[in-house]
């Protein structure tokens, strides 16, 4: 019997072997292998800066195989980053003629397509597609978001709400930020030719964001333009919860209101009552120099500055002492003018500190890095001075 085992072992696994010969060579037939060389000659194309015949190898490829359209879709992606929109279009364009792929296949392949149309700046094609795909049952995110930002380009904020509120409808997220500066700009485009509807806009901004600032300056304008003083008042004076950085925004109009319903004491009080929780907020100390200025004089308003400047040192708060006080020196005191003056009108009055964006204008979304409500107000720190003086040079 064991002689008989040793010589059928050989046998045994010379058929095992021919069993998995014939099987490998029915799965993997000759026509398949075919791919290789076609895609090692599409390659060769590329890399030797011949991208025309490359995506024309590529495109015999998917009709011979459907499978190889992720190696398509990589391949435009490529030619979009590099460019040539023009490239990536024509690839994606036959992906989508070809009937055999599945939705899934479809549905990115006309994504990518609606990303080449807005990497051209075509951006009327890309819109059309993208609200193609919204009419599926699940559409894709990408879509939406694309959406989104085509409507912000086009300052279409009525739709650009609805593409937001489509992407995330919670309400206390950055989602919720951004719907919120939505209905700001959408209210400021109505603000002459339907006022009556401002407030209601300005309703569904604090609805989105309870803490939107904007929303606030833009409700205390309304009731300033009513004439409601004390309501703009309580408005203005809710920044301070909201986002005390935006309170420089706020004191002229503050100023208006307290002159208009003339109680500067009452102002004059609760600029001292914000300067103690914030005592490092200069342009409070302006402000209160200024009601001292007009309640006491002059002299009054620069012992004032004199003294908070020793604890509380600002380039402003200098030039407006020096702008208060009496030319005693024919040389020193204009030259420390001249400086300060230069300082106040060369810096920077508002930075982005999202991504350090700086410049003399209010955005409400940043015109570098593109990020709402993340320019604030900033004053001149003596940190600055050397910059500030080499670039008035």
């Amino acid at each position: 019997m064991l002689e008989w085992l040793f010589f059928l072992l050989p046998i045994a696994a010379l058929s095992g072997w021919l069993a998995a010969r014939a099987h490998y060579k029915k799965k993997y037939r000759p026509q398949d292998l075919k791919l290789t060389p076609e895609y090692f000659k599409g390659l060769n194309y590329l890399l030797n800066e011949q991208p025309d015949k490359a995506i024309d190898v590529f495109i015999r490829l998917l009709e011979v195989n459907s499978e190889t359209v992720e190696t398509h879709l990589a391949l435009a992606n490529l030619f979009r980053r590099r460019g040539e929109t023009d490239r990536a279009i024509r690839i994606h364009q036959n992906l989508i003629a070809r009937p055999t792929l599945n939705s899934s296949q479809r549905t990115q392949a006309l994504v990518e397509l609606g990303l080449d149309y807005m990497n051209a700046g075509v951006l009327d094609r890309a819109e059309q597609l993208f609200l193609e795909l919204l009419q599926q049952s699940s559409p894709p995110e990408q879509a939406i978001k694309q959406l989104l930002r085509i409507y912000q380009q086009e300052k279409h904020w009525d739709k650009a709400i609805e593409m937001a509120k489509r992407l995330q409808p919670n309400k206390n997220n950055d989602i919720g930020i951004l719907i919120a500066q939505f209905y700001c700009e959408l209210a400021e485009q109505k603000f002459e030719s339907n006022p009556s509807s401002i407030a209601q806009i300005l309703k569904q901004a604090h609805a989105y964001d309870p803490n939107c600032v904007r929303a606030s300056l833009l409700d205390a304008n309304l009731s300033i333009a009513a004439g409601n003083f004390a309501k703009a008042l309580k408005t203005l004076q809710r920044i301070e919860r909201q986002n005390h950085h935006y309170i420089p925004e706020a004191l002229p109009k503050l100023l208006n209101c307290y002159q208009q319903i003339d109680n500067l004491s009452a102002f004059k009080s609760w600029l001292e009552q914000l300067l103690e929780r914030h005592p490092h907020m200069t342009s409070a100390r302006l402000m209160l120099s200024q009601i001292i200025t007009e309640q006491y004089g002059r002299q009054a308003a620069q012992d004032f500055l004199y003294q908070q400047l020793h604890r509380y040192p600002s380039i402003e708060g200098l030039h407006k002492l020096l702008m208060l006080g009496q030319n005693s020196s024919q040389t020193l005191v204009p030259l420390i003018k001249n400086i300060t003056n230069t300082l106040v009108q060369k810096g920077d009055r508002y930075s982005c500190h999202n991504c350090g964006f700086s410049g003399k204008t209010m955005h409400w979304q940043c015109p570098s890095c593109g990020h709402w409500e993340s320019i604030r107000p900033s004053e001149i720190h003596l940190s600055n001075l050397e910059k500030l003086l080499e670039s008035s040079q």
